[in-house]
């Protein structure tokens, strides 16, 4: 009994794969039909990009039933092809869970704001998206936010083309808008024999403020999954801003600006010694009292 229930799983488990890779056949001989919603970076500029890069980590301690939260936002400054690393900490009460994620988002982009206004920058690069934030609307250079995991489909409900909506819609049945951009993409690279940067054409994706927020899709390097990302800024700058982020995507398998970002990842992580020494004072303090 226990091994004919094994045997129909694993002949239906074959049957949706059979139907999967149909389906799939299907859409990557479609994908040429859509090769126009792609265009070309322009060459990287010769002029070194002139960035502020900021992450954040967070956690949570408590003592005593007292609880404290913690925000580290960690940035580069790079403005001499030197970049320097700033920290910023917030201790904050009564704050936890998605709202303290929430408040994180919005430390990066202060504390980045503050940065940006006391150094010469040309772009702001963000790891996460735009929307949702606060301060992001007061930026006077550009903002670049990349999405490495893609939570929601915002680049298809932008989407005004009525053909290339619902092709990605069709294939958003058997795969994530990230693979789907990625057969278009390598289709494209393909047919016109290319290696540069390439991305998908931008749509408004939402507004922040009064200001209205891009998205699309960029393949840095070839071969790589393409990753979401979303841009606030003049519209008609974005492949020259896209192009200025190049130089820093060369990490394969990554196909994102690395280099900045992972550095500010691992800097704003908040780690075991400093949780341990704000544990000391919270018990000193306990102890005092």
């Amino acid at each position: 009994m226990f091994n004919d229930v094994i045997i129909n799983m694993l002949e239906l488990i074959e049957t949706r794969i059979t139907q999967i890779r149909d389906k799939a056949l299907d859409l990557i001989n479609d994908a040429s039909n859509f090769m126009k919603y792609v265009s070309e970076v322009a060459p990287p500029s010769k002029e070194p990009v002139k960035f502020i890069a900021a992450d954040s980590g967070f956690t949570e301690i408590t003592y005593l039933g007292f609880r404290i939260a913690v925000i580290n936002v960690a940035m580069i400054v790079n403005t001499d092809g030197k970049g320097r690393i700033l920290n910023r900490f917030e201790a904050l009460l009564g704050v936890s869970g998605d709202e303290l994620e929430k408040m994180a988002l919005d430390m990066e982009a202060k504390h980045a704001l503050d940065a940006s206004r006391s150094f010469q920058i040309n772009v702001v690069l963000l790891d996460g998206a735009i929307i949702g934030r606060n301060y992001v609307s007061r930026f006077s250079v550009p903002v670049i936010a990349h999405v490495k995991d893609v939570k929601s489909n915002r680049y298809l409900q932008g989407i005004v083309d009525t053909e290339f909506k619902n092709y990605v819609s069709r294939a958003l049945q058997i795969m994530e808008e990230p693979l789907i951009m990625h057969v278009i993409m390598e289709t494209y690279r393909i047919r016109n024999k290319t290696s540069v940067a390439l991305m998908t054409k931008p749509y408004i994706v939402g507004r922040v403020g009064d200001r209205d927020v891009y998205g699309f899709y960029v393949q840095y390097l070839p071969a790589t999954l393409p990753i979401y990302t979303e841009y606030m800024g003049n519209p008609s700058n974005i492949q020259q801003v896209i192009s200025r982020i190049v130089p820093l995507s060369t990490m394969p398998r990554l196909g994102y600006p690395a280099p900045p970002l992972y550095i500010v990842d691992k800097m704003a992580r908040v780690n075991t010694s400093l949780k341990d020494m704000i544990r000391l004072i919270m018990e000193k303090l306990g102890g005092d009292a």
